[in-house]
């Protein structure tokens, strides 16, 4: 009861991300429940990545991440057959709405970031963690460009879990990496949306191509 009613109140816009929960004492009161009950609550809240909660602090409201679904999802996952394949299926609904949308909304500092990530890349072709690292930051910037924070919500989760795929993909050179962004970088500096969905859908299509080697 208690941990539904935190999540009524940040719904509800009574609790936003980065407030402080009342005092203890006070929001036993307000809920009509022990202290301890409430302690207990908390955690459960803690754990599902409702609140943050810090030595010597009151409770503050977490903003909306993806890690909380990340856990969930990565469970479920390793429990799948073809759970790569099925991922890159997924990011191809998803990934390239946001390539479509970033077209319309990235600015110049945007297309730099973007940038930048391709560069790094196509200079340190033998860092392999490094390239990683930067690929997913291309596609985080991507999201964060489209300003609708349930992209990265969802996309989110699927993005560490393809660690092991962006690792696998990585192993023929970076080439085509190199390539499939900068064909959406492309497109986005000319503004034009339906080409930077079409230049996700065939970077996303060459790294199935590469999962399905032997």
């Amino acid at each position: 009861m208690i941990i539904r009613t935190i999540h009524s109140y940040i719904l509800d816009g009574k609790l936003k991300p980065g407030s402080e929960l009342p005092p203890e004492r006070v929001f036993a009161e307000q809920l009509g429940v022990s202290r301890f009950s409430l302690r207990e609550a908390l955690r459960a809240a803690q754990v599902q990545g409702l609140i943050e909660i810090r030595k010597g602090k009151r409770p503050r409201v977490s903003e909306p991440t993806s890690n909380a679904a990340a856990d969930v999802i990565a469970l479920t996952l390793k429990r799948k057959k073809r759970t790569l394949l099925d991922l890159i299926e997924v990011r191809m609904a998803i990934e390239t709405e946001v390539a479509k949308k970033a077209a319309s909304k990235a600015t110049a500092r945007d297309i730099l970031e973007l940038e930048e990530t391709i560069h790094s890349i196509r200079n340190n072709p033998d860092d392999h963690n490094l390239c990683i690292r930067e690929d997913i930051k291309f596609h985080e910037i991507l999201m964060r460009v489209t300003e609708n924070p349930i992209f990265a919500i969802m996309i989110g989760p699927l993005t560490e879990l393809l660690r092991e795929s962006r690792m696998k993909t990585i192993q023929s050179g970076v080439d085509h990496i190199v390539q499939g962004h900068g064909n959406v970088l492309k497109a986005i500096r000319n503004r034009d949306p339906d080409r930077a969905h079409q230049a996700m859908r065939e970077h996303l299509e060459m790294a199935e191509k590469d999962i399905k080697k032997p």
